[in-house]
């Protein structure tokens, strides 16, 4: 009986395919996670624009409910920042003052997204302040400004911020820790005998009504700060 034997160029040809199979499948596989990571770079731009258009909105809001209420006959010394976590304080007074009650302002300030947050810091912890800490030296006068901002963002979202604002997504580096002038008032500030925020702790800031800044905490770490002058005087 005839038996047939192996074809071995049959056999190694066989191998040829299998490997280039396997080759294919090698390239497909880095080229798609290539893809993926492009793809993830891609959304992680647009979410950080989408959150630096969510903080910008805000602050815009306010900005506009507080000049109806200067408009309307309320004094800028005279603006209250009391929300419903102050207790009594919320529901006293000048009720017509209150930039957040339903009887004044009617103002509601969205929280920051939490993924907008870079907190290094909890004292004093990353959240919006608003209120009238210190002057700011390029305003009209010496007397105290109404500033919003928004304390330890993401630095994604600081840049974008800033393309945003000012065309350019350098983050203007503060003096020291001088930051903490946008969110408290001269007593509790880092340096309580500078109470102005001057063109020697941010040069770039100057003239400049809304931006991003960065300034190193007492630990060193970076912090990126989001301020907007609501009302200057």
């Amino acid at each position: 009986m005839y038996t047939a034997r192996p074809n071995k160029q049959s056999g190694n040809a066989m191998v040829y395919v299998l490997i280039v199979v396997a080759l294919f499948a090698a390239i497909t596989f880095v080229l798609s996670r290539q893809t993926d990571s492009t793809e993830t770079d891609a959304l992680s731009d647009e979410r950080a624009e989408i959150l630096a258009s969510n903080i910008q909105q805000s602050a815009m809001s306010l900005k506009q409910s507080v000049e109806q209420m200067i408009w309307t006959g309320t004094s800028i010394d005279d603006l209250d920042f009391s929300t419903p976590d102050d207790g009594a304080a919320y529901d006293a007074g000048s009720l017509g003052d209150k930039v957040f009650h339903p009887a004044g302002g009617n103002v509601i300030l969205p929280r920051i997204p939490d993924a907008a947050i870079n907190q290094t810091d909890t004292n004093p912890p990353a959240r919006w302040y608003i209120g009238r800490f210190n002057n700011i030296d390029w305003t009209p006068t010496a007397a105290n400004d109404v500033v919003l901002a928004a304390f330890q963002l993401n630095e994604a979202v600081c840049r974008r911020l800033n393309l945003r604002l000012v065309g350019d997504e350098t983050i203007p580096a503060l003096a020291g820790n001088a930051n903490r002038l946008l969110i408290t008032s001269s007593e509790t500030a880092p340096d309580p005998g500078n109470i102005n925020l001057t063109p020697v702790e941010c040069a770039d800031c100057e003239g400049v009504p809304a931006m991003c800044v960065s300034s190193t905490d007492t630990n060193g770490r970076t912090q990126y700060t989001f301020y907007s002058i609501v009302a200057a005087q």
